[in-house]
């Protein structure tokens, strides 16, 4: 297969990079990643079949090197504009502007549309990181919820926004739905759990 248009081979290399960058920030995203290796193929095909120059690869490494520093040094905006500029650069000279060359316009706006589109997926990526972890299942100990899934002793509970899957610590307890319960204990992802009414009792 031969692809010799330079602005379109540009724009599958950029928009291939995308996609695994995108994969490489928030993992899971399977579309991203399947979709950025089939267009990196196909202009990696094209780029040989025309034959890149040694600037513009250059380049083109270097708005690489740049997007994954703005990851790993959390330095998105400056790192990331500069990146876009390189890559706007290396679309312009990638390959013989005299025999092969690519639109400018098309190139600088592709690249700047990508580019920012990294910078936010950057920055999601970043906040997410840094987000602090509210609390893990054993900081659920103390709180009150409701049965929802009646206890016999094994049962399920709403705590704290969510459905837990619940047993209460009385072994020969029962609780309908809707009674109230406080969290005693936590085994894994099961809560043990006592009747309201009870753990106050105790408390007094």
């Amino acid at each position: 297969m031969e692809i010799s248009d330079p602005t379109l081979v540009y724009l599958l290399v950029i928009l291939g990079l995308t996609g695994i960058g995108i994969e490489a920030a928030t993992p899971g995203g399977i579309i991203p990643a399947v979709l950025g290796i089939v267009a990196l193929v196909f202009g990696v095909i094209g780029v040989i079949n025309i034959g890149p120059s040694a600037i513009g690869l250059g380049l083109l490494l270097g708005a690489i090197a740049l997007f994954i520093g703005a990851v790993a040094f959390r330095m998105y905006r400056p790192l990331t504009i500069l990146g876009i500029v390189f890559l706007v650069a290396s679309g312009i000279w990638m390959f013989d502007r005299s025999t092969d060359p690519t639109s400018i316009v098309a190139v600088t706006l592709g690249s700047v549309v990508l580019g920012l589109f990294m910078l936010f997926v950057e920055e999601r990526a970043g906040k997410v990181q840094e987000s602090p972890i509210r609390y893990g299942p054993e900081d659920l100990v103390g709180m009150e919820g409701d049965v929802r899934v009646a206890l016999r002793p094994d049962g399920q509970v709403w705590v704290d926004g969510g459905l837990w899957q619940a047993r209460l610590a009385d072994p020969d307890g029962r609780l309908a739905n809707g009674e109230l319960i406080t969290v005693t204990e936590v085994r894994g992802l099961t809560l043990i759990v006592a009747p309201r009414t009870e753990t106050k009792q105790g408390e007094n």
